[in-house]
């Protein structure tokens, strides 16, 4: 039953009481003046025991009613009560106590239609890191977390009506704003803030989140469009997480030339304008290639070469990984077979591992092209999810099986790089290259290969160093324990047979071990 309708209840049985107890209060009132007339002699003597009797019973119906009427009147107000915390409850996301999405969206909507000329600024935050958080410390701490992120919300910003639209995602409206970059600033700090240690679940943290901004009646005065735009910008910005962009035109013309060059890549699938080049892997001397890491590249006949980290974003968001993915499994393939020496490494995105089938596609290919599967090695990243029971899991494990190598790449870069190495046994850890460069002049970024070195030989897995780029760095990386080296010092991407043959390698790899 609804608020009102209980409270109109409630109202109307209040009333009836009410007059009732007044009926019995006057009846009682007239046989008290009877039985006192009859005492004094006005009215005969003998009615006396008869009024006693009837003020008596009165009486008694007049307390039963009125304890009656207060007991009805506090089921009433009870279940009132109840009924406006079970709405109240409906509202609020049990987690973070911020508003549920349904009702968010439904302030948002009234807000800015009823703003008129006053400026509203909407903001999107999505909390960084949150299923590596998940996975490595429990759903209790990313619980802890999201609320942690509201409470600082409600501390930076205390007039601001926060909403959570699901996982993640939160969403905050400003009322009342002077300005756009008065907005972007507040949430500058709001982040900052955020990033300061905090104890969770007894341990300290720092936290991280990415926003994005939109404001009405500035970029738009529709609600939904709002939310749109602000989207937009939260996708931007979380090409560099922890940051925070406010909508601009500019965007959406970009979100054009997405939408453009996700109908491109599909032709160009067909097209033939795909293409792979490789770089050399080389052993502990510097000189004898091992591998070669496939890296693709795309031909666009109008607008030239097209680098793979403006395109593969674009193919992660459509179905069009799958069949890049697939495109690219082939080619690499079909290659290894012509160059029986070595092995080949292909990126593998997450988005491919969550396909049920993407092992047993794998374990085809190689099949049919004859290519020992110990020759293939798949390169995933920190990304992918690796609990028992996980489509990923089950792909990986499947492949393994089948003698595929697997690789963690960027090893070091991410939010639990430990964690991975104790769910999965990887063939080889590639370092990331951002320790490779700073080795030279930080002591803890060496200290810090030293130890990975250290772990892997524990665990009888081998340690690459990635993005090598002078003979300094080579000769620091190997005194480190690294066995495997990557980068333009020696090689850079190129088609197969150039690859194959780097005629500048060489003697280059002989003059870093002093050949």
């Amino acid at each position: 039953m609804a608020l009102g309708k209980q409270l109109q209840t409630a109202l109307s049985v209040s009333r009836r009481v009410s007059l009732l107890v007044g009926v019995l209060a006057a009846s009682c009132l007239a046989i008290s003046l009877a039985l006192m007339l009859a005492r004094l002699g006005t009215l005969p003597s003998s009615w006396q025991p008869a009024l006693l009797a009837g003020l008596v019973s009165e009486t008694l119906l007049l307390l039963l009613i009125v304890v009656i009427g207060f007991l009805l009147m506090r089921k009433s107000l009870d279940l009132m009560q109840g009924e406006e915390h079970a709405e109240s409850s409906s509202r609020v996301d049990p987690v973070t106590l911020a508003l549920t999405r349904g009702d968010f969206l439904d302030e948002l909507r009234r807000r800015v239609q009823t703003a008129g000329d006053r400026r509203h600024a909407y903001v999107m935050l999505d909390l960084d890191h949150l299923k590596a958080l998940n996975d490595t410390f429990g759903h209790s701490a990313g619980d802890e977390a999201l609320a942690q992120l509201v409470r600082i919300c409600r501390d930076e910003l205390p007039g601001a009506i926060i909403g959570r639209l699901g996982g993640d995602e939160f969403a905050m409206l400003l009322t009342d704003c002077s300005s756009r970059g008065e907005v972007v600033q507040a949430v500058k700090a709001l982040l900052d803030r955020l990033r300061q240690p905090v104890q969770i679940n007894g341990r300290t943290m720092r936290l991280s989140a990415t926003a994005g901004i939109a404001m009405a009646p500035d970029d738009t005065h529709i609600a939904l469009e709002l939310v749109n735009l602000a989207d937009l910008a939260l996708y931007k910005a979380k090409q560099a997480r922890g940051s925070v962009l406010s909508y601009n035109s500019r965007m959406l013309v970009d979100d054009r030339y997405t939408r453009l060059l996700t109908r491109e890549l599909r032709a160009a699938i067909y097209l033939n304008q795909l293409d792979m080049h490789y770089q050399p892997i080389v052993a502990e001397d510097g000189v004898e290639q091992t591998a070669f890491e496939a890296l693709i590249r795309w031909h666009h006949p109008l607008r030239g070469t097209i680098p793979p980290a403006e395109f593969i974003s674009v193919a992660e968001q459509s179905t069009l990984i799958e069949e890049v993915g697939e495109w690219v499994i082939r080619r690499v393939i079909r290659d290894a077979v012509r160059y029986g020496r070595y092995q080949f490494g292909i990126n593998v995105s997450a988005v491919q591992l969550k396909q049920p089938g993407f092992a047993t596609f794998v374990a085809n290919e190689l099949a049919a092209a004859g290519l020992p599967a110990s020759r293939l090695v798949l390169e995933i990243t920190e990304t992918v999810f690796l609990d028992f029971g996980s489509v990923e899991r089950a792909n990986l494990d499947g492949l393994r099986a089948a003698g595929v190598m697997i690789v963690l790449d960027d090893f070091g870069s991410g939010f639990a790089s430990l964690q991975y190495l104790r769910k999965f046994h990887f063939d080889c850890l590639k370092i990331d290259k951002s320790y490779v460069h700073a080795a030279g002049s930080s002591d803890v970024d060496m200290t810090f290969v030293t130890a990975i070195t250290e772990l892997a030989r524990a665990l009888g897995t081998r340690v690459l160093a990635e993005g090598v780029e002078t003979e300094e760095q080579y000769l620091m990386m190997k005194a480190a324990g690294c066995q495997r080296f990557q980068g333009y010092y020696f090689g850079r991407p190129a088609s197969l047979s150039e690859a194959v043959a780097s005629p500048a390698l060489q003697p280059r790899g002989r003059r870093a071990v002093g050949g």
